[in-house]
């Protein structure tokens, strides 16, 4: 995915950052920074460019760890993208290397437990997706145990705190890992710890790096609350959308969540706002945002348009497959067979609704989807149920 970064960010924060010069002659940590407002921004090519000066030109392993994070950036948004686990693995094993060597030479080395907390982070977080769910949790918990030391070695140092909430949160929903950071990033997790949720805050109120990253987290576990936690959910997003409005991931994350959680006419409002942006989309965002722009209309009882809009859609829908996150096929396919249905076509609605089971019988599908699945294949879906 190519996007431009905003000039105002470019001005404000990096001006010079197409400049060799300028990367490499900034101190790590600012530099650091710099990339992760980046990837933030969705400019995953200039995200590269501060990855390789960081790997190039500084001998502590910054741009390895960097690297761990932007995949899985990457993998959090399609989980079945393999072209990235050669060089996750590679990265982690130089991270752990350096780390290791360091902590044995001093125990006490801040840094070796940092950077080796986000290796085996990484490793955590690979192995869960593959199903090695052992070998997932054996480094979840080495995630933990480096963190924790990182923090009791220097209290100060919060950005621990991103990666350190996010794995005892994995380390209460083991074997089901792949449930919480990938799939169900997008859709409603379940369970939480006591000490998740609180690291996140403190990340978000006093973090350096991560602050913004622990926001999207923080927004992702609060959906099993309330209606009060899901709409501090909405207004974290929102925060994350007028932030970064190169990023669409943001802006696609908010429609499906205002979606979901019955905000129809908001969810057309924010929607039209992101397709109407001057900012050129590649087609599966516009699919993407489609899809739950045609759930609103049904939710709005507005058949038609709904019925309309999605046989626009449909055949793009098919055509980009491969393009589209996993987790996008199963909401296509529930979207059709409920629409079969209003049309009383009975038959092609019950073939969608078992193809939503079939799915799930092999991999991860919301529960949300299954649940309406199941419904379908034993009562025609009707506007309200």
């Amino acid at each position: 995915m190519k996007l431009i970064l905003l000039v105002i960010f470019l001005a404000v924060c990096c001006p010079s950052i197409a400049d060799d010069e300028y990367i490499t002659t900034r101190k790590i940590d600012d530099l650091q920074y710099e990339g992760t407002l980046i990837r933030l921004h969705g400019d995953f090519e200039a995200a590269q460019k501060i990855e390789d000066a960081l790997i190039e030109n500084y001998t502590e392993p910054a741009g390895h760890v960097f690297a761990l994070n932007t995949i899985i950036t990457h993998l959090t948004w399609d989980e079945r993208d393999t072209s990235y686990n050669e060089a996750l693995l590679e990265h982690a094993e130089a991270t752990i290397d350096w780390c290791t060597a360091r902590i044995e030479d001093d125990p006490r080395s801040v840094l070796g437990h940092y950077y080796c907390g986000q290796a085996h982070f990484a490793l955590s977080y690979y192995y869960g997706l593959t199903g090695s769910y052992y070998s997932a949790g054996r480094y979840g918990t080495r995630t933990i145990e480096y963190l924790e030391e990182a923090l009791r070695l220097d209290p100060s140092l919060t950005d621990a705190k991103m990666h350190l909430g996010v794995a005892y949160f994995v380390a209460d929903n083991l074997p089901p890992f792949v449930k919480m950071f990938s799939r169900v990033l997008w859709f409603i997790p379940t369970g939480n710890s006591e000490k998740s949720l609180p690291y996140l805050q403190e990340v978000i109120a006093e973090g350096f790096q991560y602050q913004d990253v622990a926001r999207y987290i923080y927004s992702v576990l609060l959906l099993e609350g309330g209606d009060d936690e899901l709409n501090l959910a909405i207004a974290q997003l929102t925060h994350l959308v007028a932030s970064y409005p190169a990023n669409p991931r943001f802006q696609i994350r908010l429609i499906s969540l205002l979606l979901i959680e019955g905000y129809y006419e908001k969810t057309l409002e924010v929607a039209n706002g992101f397709l109407g942006q001057d900012t050129v989309l590649e087609p599966e965002e516009v699919t993407l945002t489609r899809v739950w722009m045609t759930r609103a209309h049904m939710g709005l009882n507005q058949v038609e348009k709904a019925a309309a809009l999605f046989d626009e859609l449909d055949a793009s829908f098919m055509e980009l497959a491969d393009e589209l996150p996993e987790w996008s096929m199963t909401w296509h396919l529930l979207t059709k067979g409920q629409l079969h249905d209003l049309a009383k076509r009975r038959d092609e609605a019950k073939a969608a609704y078992r193809d939503i089971l079939d799915i799930a019988a092999s991999t991860y599908v919301n529960q949300l989807v299954i649940d309406a699945a199941t419904t379908g294949l034993s009562q025609p879906y009707t506007l309200g149920n």
